[in-house]
């Protein structure tokens, strides 16, 4: 068996080398457009919110979602997709991002948010449930969450080969059951997109996107 920090160094390694064409591919620009449009559908956001994003990336998400909110701490533990997402950030002259190198399933950065969002990331978490308790002790109260990751499939859409891969998607309901446990209400589950991707066999498939929304109940 690999040893879990043995595995996260090589997808921390794989993430660091395909961060500089990670955006050229249309399939992922596409995810990320329909996973914002989707949270901003079924979030109302103020526009002052702090907000926390784990697992960046290049910010695809990020930048979409930063003018609807206040500021934005975006982590990730690839310094290769923290590099990208900061020259993007000088270029487009947007200012309330903030990027922080950083694993929360070692560390939480302290709270309280208002905000917590991710896109495509919970798959690579091995104890996806209790980085959700952890989530859920630094929200502000009231303070609400957007998980969007695959439902559960086979294991082909990354394949046997792909490092870090914890989960092959995910049941709606284990993910309610997860975010109930957590203290969290209002939550609902929704198909956010569906991606169409060709497998090793040449045959081609659609893999649903789900999108979890919660909020921490507020205090009474």
């Amino acid at each position: 068996m690999t040893e879990p920090q043995a595995t996260s160094r090589a997808q921390v390694a794989r993430f660091d080398a395909a961060a500089a064409t990670w955006e050229d591919d249309p399939v992922r620009t596409a995810l990320a457009r329909a996973v914002a449009g989707a949270i901003l559908e079924s979030v109302p956001l103020s526009g002052s919110e702090r907000a926390m994003e784990f697992g960046c990336g290049t910010g695809l998400v990020t930048g979409l979602l930063a003018p609807s909110v206040g500021h934005v701490l975006a982590t990730d533990n690839s310094a290769g997709m923290l590099d990208v997402l900061r020259r993007k950030l000088r270029e487009l002259g947007i200012r309330n991002v903030e990027p922080l190198e950083a694993d929360l399933a070692q560390r939480m950065p302290a709270g309280p948010f208002d905000f917590v969002f991710s896109s495509m990331t919970l798959h690579h978490i091995e104890d996806v449930a209790g980085l959700i308790a952890r989530v859920h002790e630094v929200l502000a109260p009231g303070g609400r969450i957007a998980f969007a990751d695959l439902a559960k499939e086979d294991g082909s859409f990354h394949g046997p080969d792909v490092p870090g891969v914890m989960h092959h998607g995910f049941e709606a309901a284990e993910l309610t059951d997860w975010l109930e446990a957590a203290g969290f209400v209002d939550v609902c589950a929704r198909v956010a997109h569906r991606i169409r991707k060709t497998r090793a066999d040449g045959s081609a498939r659609e893999y649903p996107v789900l999108l979890v929304t919660a909020r921490r109940a507020a205090l009474p």
